[in-house]
């Protein structure tokens, strides 16, 4: 079967990414790319400053919430009725995980773009190529046919990369067996989905992956940089424990989390609540 993906001819609204879902061509491979590239190389002002890009992501993403029971922030997701909600199982339990997932990647976002004012013009133009070529070549490894739409499929790239970013510092220890980075499912699921093709693609997005990781040894903030790829590339991380785990989880866990004026939700006990769920069914 041929792969008609071309990298420059790629859906804007992918790479923009405003819904919480997406079931786009590429795959998850192209997935908030423009999000991902301005982030790594934003600048104190002008048309990717810092201020236009924290008014862009919010967009996106919605505000930080005040309380698990702030129904009146803007949010990407479908607002609940509030009245006699059980934030503990059902829709009211399904609210609060997409806001941990959601307002943790949000200030994800937030953090690394805020490294990035502090850098050098140079040093800025190199984190923005990196990102570049590490998406111009998942195009490659893991597009699929442009008429081809499936939501779990888009979860391929992020499951690639949750795979490949597992071995990086200050990284929970791995598990055994590749599906486990792969099993498409929110938390309180008893079963779960595997992206097709995975398998015949999974083993050279990771060699991809890691040669581009390996050739920038001395890039400023590189084990962020792979983790934001990972985490904002899929399509939604309600569904994707692995990606949550090894490529977000490690932000919220660093003793610098979270950054000023974000989330005050998603950070440790509430974030482990979705551990403690995806692995009563061993999906994490």
């Amino acid at each position: 079967m041929s792969k008609e993906h071309y990298f420059e001819q790629h859906n804007a609204a992918c790479e923009q990414a405003r819904l919480s879902a997406c079931n786009c061509y590429c795959r998850g491979a192209g997935h908030q790319y423009d999000l991902v590239k301005r982030c790594v190389s934003v600048t104190t002002s002008g048309a990717n400053g810092l201020s236009q890009f924290l008014a862009d992501i919010e967009d996106v993403y919605g505000g930080f919430h005040t309380s698990e029971r702030d129904f009146a922030t803007p949010t990407r997701r479908p607002i609940p009725n509030a009245a006699g909600l059980n934030l503990e199982s059902g829709r009211g339990a399904s609210w609060v995980e997409r806001l941990l997932v959601d307002e943790a990647l949000h200030a994800a976002f937030v953090q690394v773009a805020q490294v990035s004012i502090t850098l050098s013009s140079a040093d800025r133009a190199a984190r923005a190529d990196f990102v570049h070529d590490v998406t111009e070549g998942a195009f490659r490894i893991v597009g699929g046919d442009l008429d081809s739409h499936n939501v779990v499929d888009g979860h391929v790239w992020c499951s690639v990369v949750a795979e490949a970013v597992s071995t990086l510092p200050a990284t929970p220890s791995p598990r055994s067996g590749a599906t486990t980075y792969s099993t498409i499912c929110y938390p309180r699921s008893r079963t779960g989905r595997i992206p097709m093709g995975i398998a015949d693609v999974r083993a050279e997005g990771i060699a991809h992956l890691r040669g581009c990781y390996n050739a920038v040894s001395g890039l400023v903030g590189r084990d962020e940089i792979v983790r934001l790829i990972g985490a904002a590339s899929c399509p939604d991380l309600w569904h994707h424990p692995a990606a949550v785990r090894f490529a977000l989880r490690p932000f919220v866990v660093a003793p610098s989390w979270p950054p000023a004026d974000t989330t005050t939700l998603a950070k440790a006990p509430r974030f482990n609540t979705l551990e403690t769920r995806w692995s009563r069914r061993n999906h994490w």
